[in-house]
């Protein structure tokens, strides 16, 4: 997801849909059964809890990165950023706001590969029925 964010933001959401629809056609595919959308829905949206589990590690081990003495020295040693110029000036402030973007990113990162299971349980069925 990140690599796609870095080409394109579009890509990020495009990316999380198909996690989730990669999830029922690997689901469909070991198990042979068929999902209900509600099924696909519920598989995608495991899919997306993992992933939003795996980003919180990585921002609580960036953030006491961030704290860390050798964590601010580096962040100095970035070019002009202005976002990283806020974090040194008010390192508090950042703090603060990562429990609301944290919520914003699980609302996002649940919902995307949720909206992908069911397109795929949807989309996957309809082939199968259609085959004699």
């Amino acid at each position: 997801m990140a690599v796609a964010a870095l080409v394109s933001p579009y890509l990020a959401p495009i990316v999380l849909c198909g996690a989730g629809f990669c999830a029922v056609f690997l689901y469909r595919r070991q198990s042979r059964e068929t999902l209900t959308t509600a099924g696909g829905a519920r598989l995608g949206w495991m899919t997306g809890l993992w992933l939003f589990l795996a980003v919180l590690v990585c921002v609580a081990i960036m953030a006491v990165y961030i704290a860390s003495p050798t964590g601010r020295e580096m962040l100095r040693s970035v070019p002009n950023n202005a976002q990283l110029a806020k974090v040194l000036d008010d390192p508090h402030a950042f703090f603060v706001s990562l429990p609301l973007s944290m919520l914003q990113a699980f609302f996002l990162v649940t919902l995307l590969p949720g909206i992908g299971g069911v397109l795929g349980a949807k989309l996957l069925t309809r082939d199968r029925q259609s085959l004699p």
